[in-house]
């Protein structure tokens, strides 16, 4: 059975109003509601969801102009209006050029008239909304279809990142790359812990003024409360891609912050920015690239992790013995090819043993861990440092000679031996011999190595606590 049509009626006119029940006697397929209020127009429209709407324009007999009714602000609508006029050509101006879709002269004297021109604008408005709703269910698979094709490659991307690059801002770089010919931005920017920091990465679509660069880099600080509460020393890194030039308010500036999270780790945070507030669907699709990119942090980081185990004490963190002596290799040739100076350091902890039978070996390995980071702590950041085997400690100087590194060795020694331990309500104290040697020509590692340990025996031979060198 046909849905029958509704057809809102707004009057005042109680002649119309007869008329118009007997025309809905007679074409049963129209549903008729009359409202003689205009100002509930609006309301009823929403509430009965009419076909379209049949609006008297003309006064009633024995009323004044003034009580016509206004078509003004209904033609935004989306039902078609059909005006009922007075009959002359000026009457019918006003409402066509307002945006009615016909006019019936009053007094109506034809049924079939009203029945035509209600049923065609019904049609053809349906047809209209029809063709609307087929071309926005285009746009919107073809941007659904845009978004995946987007998306796959943002994720092929990232696949083909991991085990080929470390660094965070090469998968941000990336991202925004993708992201910029989908999302309306100004600046995305990114905040990732690494390496003892926390680095902002900021890339702008627009020229990035100062006071903008600091608005944004402010609100990813903000959040990285959650992060620092488990690292409380790391500092702030801010990398800009772009020219500074100020171009907008900051003020004026909305945003999208998305936690990049896994369900097992927060790797940072990624935002975007501009002027003007983002909507739902932007949010929705800005969290879906973000989730991606906390994927690939995540695996990036997991490999760092593998990959660190392999060259990294587990305990200390410092080189194992096969890097600190592949890193020491590395440096001797380069020695050899430029003559420049390098030196070494051998450290021992003295009567280590008797720290582990007075405290036990976790009080002894606490002790191992403070002062691998004391050694690497005091040392710059071109000099490596390495766990040669149980409490002994392998530091790599290169550009230094041997009474540098000698002076680098003795206040080494000094800082630890100003040192204590706690452990357990306790205080453990400790002390280390070091000794140092410089690179002559033709010596590679072992030999470098072996010269080093002499020279740490002869300091503990001559009563621990004390560092000897070779002079030359």
């Amino acid at each position: 059975m046909e849905k029958r049509k509704k057809l809102l009626i707004v009057t005042g006119d109680s002649s119309l109003q007869e008329w118009l029940k007997a025309f809905f006697r007679q074409y049963e397929d129209v549903e008729g509601d009359i409202l003689a209020d205009a100002g509930e127009v609006r309301r009823r429209i929403e509430e009965a969801r009419p076909d379209a709407l049949l609006l008297d324009m003309a006064p009633a007999e024995g009323h004044a102009d003034e009580d016509v009714l206004d078509i003004s602000g209904l033609a935004e609508l989306d039902l078609p209006v059909i005006a009922v006029t007075a009959g002359i050509a000026e009457s019918r101006l006003g409402p066509l050029k307002s945006g009615a879709y016909a006019c019936i002269d009053k007094p109506i004297t034809s049924s079939e008239e009203v029945y035509l021109v209600v049923n065609n604008a019904i049609k053809e408005y349906t047809g209209r909304r029809k063709s609307a709703a087929a071309v926005s269910e285009m746009v919107r698979k073809r941007e659904a279809d845009r978004l995946g094709l987007l998306e796959l490659e943002l994720v092929k991307g990232l696949q083909h990142m991991i085990g080929e690059t470390e660094e965070p801002a090469a998968i941000f770089k990336h991202a925004f790359s993708l992201i910029k010919n989908y999302l309306p931005f100004e600046v995305f920017a990114a905040l990732a812990p690494r390496q003892g920091e926390f680095e902002i990465y900021v890339y702008p679509n627009v020229r990035l003024g100062e006071e903008i660069g600091e608005v944004i880099t402010g609100t990813l600080i903000k959040k990285m409360t959650r992060l620092a509460e488990e690292e409380q020393e790391r500092k702030v890194k801010v990398v800009v891609a772009g020219k500074a030039e100020s171009r907008a308010s900051s003020d004026d500036l909305k945003s999208v912050i998305v936690p990049l999270e896994t369900s097992s780790r927060t790797c940072g945070y990624a935002g975007i920015y501009r002027g003007k507030p983002f909507d739902y669907e932007e949010e929705s699709v800005f969290k879906r690239f973000c989730a991606h990119i906390a994927t690939a942090l995540e695996k990036i980081n997991l490999f760092e992790e593998i990959k660190s185990l392999s060259v990294c004490d587990g305990l200390t963190g410092l080189y194992n013995h096969v890097s600190i002596v592949s890193k020491l290799e590395q440096e001797a040739q380069r020695s050899r090819r430029y003559g420049s100076p390098l030196s070494v350091i051998m450290f021992d902890l003295d009567n280590f043993k008797e720290v582990n039978d007075a405290y036990g070996h976790l009080a002894g390995d606490e002790v191992l861990v403070e002062v691998a980071r004391l050694i690497r702590n005091g040392v710059r950041s071109i000099d490596s440092v390495g766990r040669y085997g149980g409490e002994e400690f392998l530091v790599i100087l290169p550009e230094t000679d041997v009474r540098d590194a000698a002076v680098i060795a003795d206040r080494l020694r000094q800082r630890l031996a100003g040192q204590t331990f706690p452990h357990e309500g306790r205080e453990i104290r400790a002390s280390i011999s070091g000794g140092v040697a410089g690179y002559r020509e033709e010596m590679d590692a072992g030999r470098l190595i072996g010269a080093a340990d002499e020279l740490l025996y002869q300091a503990k031979s001559e009563g621990k606590n004390m560092v000897r060198y070779e002079e030359r």
